[in-house]
């Protein structure tokens, strides 16, 4: 897969400085270029946000400063990093465009070779620091007891992926009888067993070699898998394998022996159980029915009612076709 292309954004009002640096970057970027501050503004706001930012200081009716300060102070993006690119050398000058936020200073005439490292490197930066805030996002959305991603991850991702038309499948995820395991056991095997079924499904996505697949933790025994559609059923009957073989050792010799349990039922009164299942639910976006997540969720619902329809553990994909 081709990686997606940085976008830079390019502004000096003086036309050959523009086209140097475009021509400079246009081999490993996607280069958009203004000739005002303004029109650097729009760019900078436009669907197609910059990555990063070449500002000229001296322009006329709006110069670099002013442009730089408007920038950090629109929430939407204070976050594109901005290299001032002038001929203003005296180092109140530089201050000046550090105080404002920009996180580099180039003084003309330019170094070819300087600022194509200097833009690789705050481009490292940018994706760096993303990353930070994508993995403190998780940290704080995650399942406290298994680590997974949560509620909110797994529904940012599912819109992610429909807005991308990604090729992807959603795998939803609910143990069968574990009420009734709870209820015999108690809550803390409880506990232990949501872990094995977290361990079930990273060992079953590691297997299939799938390291973009993502996994996430609802709460209670739903989970959600995300995989590519193509490797869904593999990696379904994977996990069916690995968790019916593994559930067994959480219960008694006997019971295990006898693949039931005598607990007590949503009545209150007592009632034979078998041994838990897993109950898949499969939603293939790359169909692309769905539009919207509640549209994906409604989707892993109906077909997560097939799955526990079915005895012992199972996989049902919703087939559902574009009309």
């Amino acid at each position: 897969m081709n990686q997606k292309k940085h976008t830079i954004l390019v502004v000096d009002d003086e036309r050959l400085n523009l086209n140097i640096l475009v021509d400079l970057l246009k081999p490993e970027y996607d280069v958009l270029a203004a000739k005002n501050g303004q029109k650097a503004l729009q760019a900078a706001r436009s669907s197609k946000k910059p990555d990063l930012i070449l500002l000229d200081v001296m322009m006329p009716e709006m110069d670099g400063y002013e442009v730089c300060h408007q920038l950090k102070a629109d929430d939407r993006i204070k976050d594109i990093p901005v290299i001032f690119i002038t001929s203003m050398t005296r180092t109140k000058d530089e201050t000046k465009g550090f105080e404002l936020g920009a996180v580099d200073y180039i003084t003309k005439p330019i170094s070819h070779s300087v600022v194509k490292a200097r833009v690789k490197t705050h481009l490292k930066l940018r994706e760096a620091m993303l990353e930070l805030k994508r993995l403190y996002s998780l940290a704080l959305d995650s399942n406290p007891m298994t680590g997974l991603p949560g509620n909110n991850s797994v529904a940012n991702r599912i819109k992610k992926a429909i807005q991308n038309n990604e090729a992807v499948c959603v795998i939803y995820s609910d143990l069968d009888n574990f009420k009734a395991f709870n209820d015999k056991y108690g809550f803390a095997l409880g506990d232990e067993a949501l872990v094995f079924t977290s361990v079930v499904l990273k060992e079953a996505v590691l297997t299939a070699n799938s390291p973009d697949a993502f996994i996430g933790h609802i709460g209670g025994d739903d989970f959600v898998v995300i995989v590519p559609s193509d490797q869904a059923h593999r990696i379904a009957d994977e996990i069916i394998q690995r968790f019916d073989g593994g559930i067994c050792k959480f219960y008694s010799a006997e019971d295990a022996l006898e693949q039931c349990i005598l607990s007590i039922n949503r009545k209150g009164e007592k009632q034979i159980f078998p041994l838990m299942s897993i109950s898949l639910a499969g939603v293939d976006l790359s169909r692309q029915v769905y539009k919207q997540y509640v549209e994906v969720n409604d989707a892993c619902a109906g077909a997560k009612k097939m799955a526990k329809a079915m005895p012992g553990s199972s996989f049902f994909m919703d087939r559902r076709k574009n009309i």
